[in-house]
């Protein structure tokens, strides 16, 4: 664990409740303890977990994906749900938050007018939205909720055009907001000393390359 993680972890359950945006490198756990985080206040206060990411991915075609609103959105709440496996939630125990709305996976598209009060809300790959998008989703927060914004302008999707994600981190510097920004470097990465290295690599890459 590094100095950045511990300001993470101590962002993510400060009193006031303040929003927290999480960027950097992959393999820095961003959405790890963010998961743990949401999983804590849901053992400890009882209150709701609203997840949501954009249903964007680094293929050319995604193709026809059967089933109700929840089965299509299997493939991008997977990561969430194995960061959850992680934290010790086994499969019965999310069904069960699931099942009684404690916990609720919500497209993208559907957040527009809705209101989150005493929610823990995170958002993951923050990076594939639009500055619009996060307009409309910043402005969803309601009270006593704690917003929790993950995501790396270095991994956005080729299939996905105008990230807005540097943008509110330019708006949030700008206006000095009180909020918590968190930045993870190649230093903080804990997924493997490979993860560390190929992410090294392709910066270096990309440097030399001018990319």
């Amino acid at each position: 664990m590094t100095k950045a993680h511990d300001l993470y972890n101590l962002a993510l359950r400060d009193r006031d409740m303040l929003p927290t945006i999480a960027i950097g490198a992959a393999g820095t756990g961003k959405t790890y303890n963010g998961v743990g985080a949401a999983v804590e206040w849901l053992k400890t206060k009882g209150r709701q977990l609203i997840v949501t990411r954009p249903n964007v991915s680094f293929a050319d075609k995604n193709g026809f994906l059967p089933g109700n609103e929840r089965e299509k959105m299997g493939p991008w709440v997977r990561p969430i749900e194995q960061n959850l496996r992680l934290h010790g939630v086994p499969v019965a125990q999310q069904e069960s938050w699931e099942k009684h709305g404690t916990l609720q996976f919500l497209p993208l598209e559907y957040i527009q007018g809705l209101t989150f009060d005493n929610a823990f809300i995170l958002v993951d790959e923050v990076q594939n939205m639009t500055f619009e998008q996060l307009k409309v989703l910043l402005t969803r927060q309601g009270k006593y909720s704690k917003l929790v914004l993950c995501g790396d302008v270095a991994q956005i999707s080729p299939r996905f055009q105008g990230s807005g994600l540097a943008k509110l981190i330019d708006m949030v510097r700008v206006l000095d907001m009180n909020i918590h920004l968190i930045e993870f470097t190649h230093e903080d990465i804990l997924r493997s000393k490979q993860c560390a290295e190929w992410i090294r690599a392709f910066d270096k890459y990309e440097e030399l390359k001018g990319g």
